[in-house]
């Protein structure tokens, strides 16, 4: 079976897409990835076939618009700025995903992708399933949207699904509409959301369960599976000069804000040059998709472009990271603490799930100083947390996220 999967977002949002493809390639099936052209390299460097969709997902985060959403540090700031760039966007990148999903047997959507896929479906009449990274969007008393975590009483929770269903749907109304029209199809009278379940199309999410348990009164078409991990681990590209600098002292702290450019590059320059004065703590510094921050030459910082996490984080002893999913479960399965210093989207909310479970530390960007995540490197060395990443990545470990994944995703095609 060849599956198209549309992959729309950031790096962190494509790598466990490339995981999902390797998957169903080494079950005997047939995997693109569709996504934004600057992830080409990427996806192929595993030599999985790729669409190039037209447009740089990188450029646009840090052009001066994307910045600014990123600075105010809010969802609706960051999701306005999304949807204008989807609209401005929106005409080419149709026309990329049309033709592939034509050769295609089944699609998969990521969220962002939900307002395409569904249409494209209808039109091709080809079955669809969502593989989503983010926090449940499917309505349950167990916990609320993760945007309205304010209180959890099981009225208030369904609440706060209905409320952001009621938004969802204004906000890709027109999106949805037009793209249909465009397709020959008519208006739909529902969010693609609403539709995943009045349809019981299957509805995966693919974090750890350990983290978020599958809700009991969710519909039978929903679950969570469990993170997607690129097999094996990226040995290639490590430089030499790093190899030696790590054995030649302590576990370094990892700080890296991955493909979220950093809202205020100064600041954290000026926490990490304060650190390297008032600790004996040594510190690696990955820039990602954040432009030189003007760290100084220090025996005790060392400062790389982009590097696997797979690879290197085993060998920190704590990682500082913006609370992207992919980042979060890359850090926990390596079984060291975690502060996520959080800047947008659901990066908050997976921060106050790590308090919870006491794997780490939460500090909002905003409040972010030098004692506060001094404070925070402290109470990470405490033999609570240090217990807990030890239990919860070996439990994701086992959980292997990819092959529940897959295995759910056959079932559901092979029935239907």
């Amino acid at each position: 079976m060849h599956y198209g999967i549309v992959a729309i977002g950031s790096r962190g949002d494509v790598q466990p897409y490339v995981a999902l493809a390797l998957g169903l390639i080494e079950r005997g099936h047939e995997a693109t990835i569709m996504a934004h052209e600057n992830f080409k390299g990427f996806v192929e460097g595993y030599d999985v076939k790729f669409v190039e969709l037209r447009g740089d997902v990188e450029a646009m985060l840090r052009s001066e618009e994307g910045m600014q959403a990123i600075q105010a540090g809010d969802i609706v700031s960051f999701s306005k700025y999304l949807k204008k760039i989807t609209v401005k966007t929106g005409e080419t990148i149709v026309e990329d995903i049309l033709e592939a999903s034509r050769r295609a047997d089944v699609l998969i959507a990521s969220l962002l992708a939900l307002a395409w896929v569904e249409g494209l479906a209808e039109k091709l009449g080809k079955k669809w399933a969502a593989v989503q990274l983010n926090l449940p969007t499917v309505p349950t008393k167990a916990f609320s949207m993760a945007a309205a975590d304010l209180l959890d009483f099981p009225a208030f929770n369904l609440l706060t699904y209905r409320v952001y269903g009621f938004l969802y749907r204004k906000a890709v109304r027109k999106l949805v509409d037009d793209f249909r029209e465009s397709l020959g199809l008519p208006r739909l009278k529902i969010s693609p959301l609403r539709k995943i379940q009045e349809e019981k199309i299957l509805n995966l999410h693919c974090f750890s369960p350990s983290l978020l348990a599958r809700p009991d009164d969710w519909p039978a078409n929903n679950d969570i599976t469990g993170f997607l991990f690129l097999p094996g681990t990226t040995r290639d590209n490590i430089p030499d000069d790093l190899i030696r600098w790590l054995n030649e002292g302590d576990k370094p702290i990892y700080i890296g804000f991955g493909s979220i450019p950093i809202p205020n590059p100064q600041l954290i320059s000026s926490i990490i040059k304060s650190l390297l004065q008032t600790t004996n703590h040594r510190f690696i510094f990955c820039q990602g998709w954040t432009n030189s921050i003007g760290l100084p030459v220090h025996e005790r910082l060392f400062i790389i472009e982009s590097i696997g996490h797979d690879w290197l984080l085993p060998h920190c002893k704590a990682a500082v990271i913006h609370g992207g999913v992919g980042t979060t479960a890359a850090v926990l399965r390596a079984k060291i603490p975690v502060i996520i210093v959080s800047i947008i989207a659901d990066q908050p909310w997976w921060g106050k799930i790590i308090e919870r479970k006491n794997l780490g530390v939460h500090i909002p960007f905003k409040k972010l100083n030098t004692q506060k995540l001094l404070s925070a490197i402290e109470k990470t060395h405490g033999p609570a947390i240090q217990k807990n990443v030890i239990e919860i990545g070996e439990k994701i470990k086992r959980e292997d996220g990819l092959k529940k994944t897959i295995d759910a995703l056959e079932k559901y095609f092979d029935e239907t």
